[in-house]
């Protein structure tokens, strides 16, 4: 159990051995109920065949919505990032990459769903597409890659803007946030 629960992301040796002891001290209720509550989320999970998101259908709620501004395109690496822009108010569509590019984890741009991601900007004809990757070294590569292919063909590429975060600190904040920040300001009303 302490080996299966350390291959979660960010669970280590000893969390997962924290997650093991607590499961078996449960007497069994709480094991099953998580049991349970994986294989109902496995059985009701589809991969949006559209736009990649999950979803309880296919197509996704988002991209079945007609309400949504077809005209803008926001591109993120994972389905969470859906769920954070949508909190933020986003109305637009999205595309998520399941992933990003990553030389390391030997992840290269045709591990990725870029192919399906033109085929659809072809079909849909979207004016705008927001690339809303990590502001990571990860992330920018995937964006940079993305952009250079996207103005290839024509389309409009924005970035999502990057900027100090609320309630922080100037002197702790590095120096390509701070550039990005005063490169990014805009004029108070």
């Amino acid at each position: 159990m302490i080996s299966a629960f350390s291959r979660l992301p960010g669970v280590g040796p000893k969390s997962a051995e924290r997650f093991s002891y607590f499961l078996l001290r449960s007497g069994g209720e709480v094991a099953e109920e998580l049991r349970a509550s994986i294989q109902a989320a496995l059985q009701s999970t589809k991969v949006c065949s559209q736009c990649f998101n999950l979803d309880e259908q296919d197509p996704c709620s988002i991209c079945s919505d007609e309400g949504r501004d077809q005209q803008v395109m926001l591109v993120v690496e994972d389905p969470r990032d859906v769920t954070a822009f949508e909190e933020s108010g986003f109305r637009g569509l999205y595309h998520v990459l399941q992933g990003r590019v990553s030389d390391l984890e030997g992840i290269g741009p045709e591990d990725l769903t870029i192919g399906p991601l033109f085929e659809r900007l072809s079909r849909l004809r979207s004016s705008e597409v927001c690339l809303a990757t990590s502001p990571d070294l990860e992330g920018e590569g995937t964006a940079q890659i993305l952009a250079e292919r996207l103005a290839e063909r024509g389309l409009a590429v924005s970035r999502i803007a990057r900027g100090i975060p609320a309630g922080s600190s100037i002197t702790q904040v590095s120096k390509s946030i701070l550039a990005d920040a005063l490169e990014g300001r805009r004029k108070l009303s």
